[in-house]
């Protein structure tokens, strides 16, 4: 007898909500470095706008994932 890896619908409706509910989260992060990267640059703070976008490739790249493994 060979073993099924099947989950129940509310499982994967709760793992399913749970990855949106992080890739919101990441996103709303996101959104806040933006913001502040465009208010810095608005200000002729070119160097300050230039630190709030450091790193901000992996959070997209995690945003990105989490995104895929909702579908």
């Amino acid at each position: 007898m060979t073993q099924t890896n099947l989950q129940s619908p509310e499982i994967e409706e709760a793992i399913h909500r749970r990855i949106v509910q992080r890739a919101t989260e990441v996103n709303t992060k996101l959104l806040a470095r933006l913001t502040t990267a465009a208010e810095d640059l608005n200000l002729g703070r070119c160097r300050a706008a230039l630190g709030g976008l450091d790193g901000m490739e992996k959070q997209v790249h995690i945003m990105r994932s989490l995104l895929h493994l909702s579908l």
